[in-house]
């Protein structure tokens, strides 16, 4: 089946878009902040290609969103920096094709699945699904997101996400980071399993807040960043690679009061790492206002600094931790021996530990969301 997104086959004359009150029979979106935006869009070998010329910030309401394999979006700011392309719809919008912009990108879907195996690049690049203060976003000022607690739309990632001038930011009740997939950041990297979650772009410390007590991250990609930062109200598996750039630059790790941060895997994580909660296999819980985890040796080893209490007695004797591994989490430490494949299970089986039950495709019974 062949999904276009912009389903005309010729090239479309440039359309002015005015307020709210713009027609979506094409496909096109709602133009929901005061302003002027531009659209064409043409055929060519492999689908459409539309360029949106953007004259300021601008918030876009898209009734759903399917941009096919070999179709490409394009915004191009003339004025203004940022874009909020609110997703609607409540099965599954998807980014397949190639998406491009020199300003900051952002793609919430509040109500529906987000599946992007496509490629994206921008200054900085969003992807959420959860709902947005869009205002805030575009203004570039902090900004909150958050999904009802009940629901279980997520995010999958397999395909590129590159900002090139800033940071990426994926967030979802159920983020889920696949192997095949690429992120660069020039900036951070903030990743967030949570129903309640704060950015603060530009912040000196930390940049995320996960604010809901419950949510999850599974990472199996290959991410580079200048700073990493990894929250999640209960679990964070991680069994790709975070590469931080330098033994300097900071890799933090944070769940809930009762999450865990295990070992799993054969990935890598370089940099500083800061852990807030509780480690398992032997590690120990630091909490970023006390104590760091120091930079890697090489890339292959975790070195844990002895830790004592405002007394002087000893916590813990300081400690080098072998890191072939990545940090992950999970809910019980039995997962460790649990096959990928064996994660894509159904919802309804209560025996399974909660990440099994409540993951992204594993909340559906199976691989078959996010295939077409």
């Amino acid at each position: 089946m062949n999904h276009l997104l912009f389903p005309l086959g010729r090239i479309l004359p440039v359309c002015l878009l005015v307020g709210s009150g713009f027609s979506q029979e094409l496909g096109f979106p709602v133009l929901s902040t005061p302003g002027t935006a531009t659209w064409a869009t043409e055929a060519t070998a492999t689908g459409n290609r539309t360029v949106f010329t953007i004259t300021g910030n601008t918030v876009l309401d898209w009734e759903s969103f399917d941009l096919a394999t070999g179709s490409e979006l394009v915004f191009d700011f003339l004025g203004g920096e940022s874009v909020a392309n609110i997703l609607g719809g409540s099965g599954v919008n998807f980014i397949s094709g190639t998406v491009s912009s020199n300003g900051a990108v952002g793609f919430f879907s509040p109500s529906a699945d987000l599946v992007v195996d496509g490629s994206i690049t921008a200054k900085s690049v969003t992807l959420a699904a959860m709902d947005v203060d869009a205002a805030a976003f575009v203004a570039g000022d902090s900004y909150t997101m958050s999904v009802d607690p009940g629901g279980w739309n997520g995010l999958a990632v397999s395909g590129q996400v590159v900002a090139d001038a800033g940071d990426v930011v994926l967030a979802s009740r159920f983020t889920d980071v696949s192997g095949s997939a690429k992120i660069d950041a020039s900036g951070t990297l903030k990743m967030a399993g949570s129903t309640d979650v704060a950015i603060h772009p530009g912040a000196a410390d930390r940049g995320m807040e996960e604010r809901s007590g419950s949510g999850f991250v599974l990472h199996l990609a290959d991410s580079r960043a200048s700073r990493i930062e990894v929250a999640a109200g209960r679990e964070i598996a991680h069994r790709g690679s975070f590469d931080a750039g330098s033994p300097e630059n900071r890799i933090f790790l944070e769940v809930g009061s009762d999450g865990k941060i295990l070992r799993e895997g054969n990935g890598l994580t370089v940099g500083r790492v800061v852990m807030n909660g509780e480690y398992e296999d032997g590690g120990l819980g630091l909490d970023p206002n006390e104590g760091d985890a120091a930079a890697a040796v090489g890339s292959s080893t975790l070195k844990i600094p002895a830790l004592k209490r405002p007394d002087g007695s000893a916590v813990s004797t300081e400690r080098t931790v072998v890191h072939e591994v990545p940090m992950s989490a999970t809910a019980e430490s039995g997962r460790d021996a649990i096959l990928p494949e064996a994660r894509l299970v159904a919802r309804d089986k209560p025996e399974k530990p909660m990440f099994l039950r409540a993951s992204f495709f594993g909340m559906r019974g199976g691989s078959q969301v996010g295939k077409r």
